[in-house]
């Protein structure tokens, strides 16, 4: 079976479960069938399950409790996105910046290798940024793409937008991206890149991005300071 027919299947599967889980089929707190009963019902492998129920997990839908199962989870805020962060800070009047801070090569560890459907210890290009709204930090990123996607990217790309870079250099052209948002408190690496006391709310921000196939473009893991009177996150590729 080739990448792309495991990409539209595990596709496939995760759409049909959500449809389930909204029709009621599988109620919230409701255990669901284990992977196996789920491989014989599908007809599919079980790596192929388990990116369905990975990405159901990422979206908030689903989660596993060890020895027990997975369930549905209860029901929270989904963002859909249609425009880039620049654009969102320009819109409010603010001018957009960026800022690399570290940009390396690393071995695809677990769980970043079943994110970004890699194999274990294949290359990955990880970006740390800083994005400044009127030069003041209001957000800092970790972005994991494959190396195998943007071979150089670590190397080459130094500002501006990531995804028109990505587009222009590699071809890659984002399709859509699930977000994962939640209220935490500033730690060490908060407090020093974006000038918040440590222990100040924040909003984590994890973005799961995918080309037109569904296969995963890039993982990302984020931080907004929470001293900003608001943040409207709509995006459109």
């Amino acid at each position: 079976m080739t990448k792309r027919t495991t990409n539209s299947l595990y596709f496939n599967i995760k759409e049909q479960l959500l449809k389930q889980i909204q029709s009621g089929v599988y109620a919230v707190g409701e255990k669901l069938p284990t992977e196996a009963d789920l491989c014989k019902m599908f007809s599919a492998s079980r790596t192929t399950i388990r990116l369905a129920l990975s990405e159901l997990e990422v979206q908030d839908i689903l989660e596993r409790h060890q020895g027990k199962g997975t369930f549905v989870k209860r029901k929270e805020l989904h963002l859909v996105q249609t425009r880039s962060f620049a654009e969102d800070v320009l819109m409010s009047g603010k001018e957009p910046t960026g800022k690399v801070i570290e940009s390396k090569v690393i071995p695809a560890e677990m769980p970043l290798n079943e994110f970004l459907q890699v194999p274990l210890k294949a290359p990955i290009n990880e970006l740390l940024r800083v994005r400044y709204a009127d030069n003041e930090p209001l957000l800092y990123e970790t972005t994991y793409i494959p190396w195998s996607l943007a071979p150089g990217l670590a190397s080459e790309y130094t500002d501006g937008s990531l995804f028109d870079f990505l587009e222009s250099r590699y071809n890659l052209k984002a399709h859509r991206s699930v977000e994962q948002l939640k209220p935490v408190l500033a730690d060490k690496t908060a407090s020093k890149l974006l000038g918040v006391k440590e222990g100040s709310p924040c909003l984590q921000v994890k973005t799961f991005t995918y080309l037109a196939d569904n296969t995963p473009l890039e993982y990302s893991f984020g931080v907004f300071r929470g001293d900003f009177p608001s943040y409207t996150i709509e995006r459109h590729f």
